[in-house]
């Protein structure tokens, strides 16, 4: 077993503390990330600042630029609708393959503990916690279809998934969590294509309301291409 070491535990901890900046809108769509500064405003080294860097980059929050500087991606149109396309064709597989392992007696405790976590967050109205919770139950349901290469291809979705739920969660976030029990009903009964529509069905659901509030915001900028999406 490999230790932790404190220059790694700093990486680890700088990294989170950016994405969480970002999601927050602390460090605004399209603002310029510059090491010497980040490294600054955070009391650490530039190192831990380079190693964040290309994990948010791999996770689409941050685009690389030239001379040690990256800039927050802005997200647009086509971000949106690729995402949503994404996570319609890995997450409907995970459904099925949820409900083939619940079938085959896989615990599905996991999941119940997800969406309860998602409850308590929504009972204390913190909306980043909310977005986190909901993406792990997305998560979990991968983790119990048992697939190793499905769990390594929504690790390149989940963060982009968080960050989203964020910027939208003026819609009904209890109806997405009631619909969060539909789906563990239906792989816990083991029925592969009813989770599978139910998977599909939940996603497809944001996908008109995230582009409308894409809209929105656009539409508030003016015609000027300056509409960003941001939590209202």
């Amino acid at each position: 077993m490999t230790a932790v070491t404190p220059e790694s535990s700093l990486a680890e901890q700088t990294y989170r503390t950016l994405r969480r900046r970002i999601i927050l809108g602390d460090y605004t769509q399209g603002a310029r990330l510059v090491e010497a500064t980040l490294a600054a405003e955070l009391n650490v080294s530039r190192l831990p600042i380079r190693e964040a860097l290309p994990q948010l980059e791999n996770e689409g929050f941050v685009r690389t630029l030239p001379r040690r500087s990256s800039r927050v991606v802005e997200w647009t149109e086509a971000d949106i609708t690729e995402l949503f396309d994404a996570r319609l064709s890995l997450e409907t597989l995970a459904a099925r393959l949820a409900a083939r392992a619940a079938a085959g007696g896989a615990s599905l405790e996991p999941l119940r503990k997800a969406i309860a976590d998602e409850h308590r967050a929504l009972d204390g109205n913190d909306w980043l916690e909310v977005a986190e919770t909901s993406t792990v139950v997305h998560e979990v349901v991968v983790q119990i279809g048992g697939s190793a290469l499905l769990k390594s291809l929504m690790r390149a979705v989940t963060g982009r998934m968080t960050w989203l739920f964020y910027l939208t969660s003026a819609r009904d976030q209890r109806q997405q969590s009631d619909e969060h029990h539909e789906m563990l009903e239906a792989i816990g009964a083991g029925n592969e294509r009813l989770a599978e529509s139910i998977a599909f069905t939940h996603i497809e659901k944001g996908r008109a309301p995230s582009l409308g509030l894409l809209t929105q915001a656009t539409t508030a900028e003016g015609d000027t291409g300056g509409g960003r999406l941001t939590r209202p």
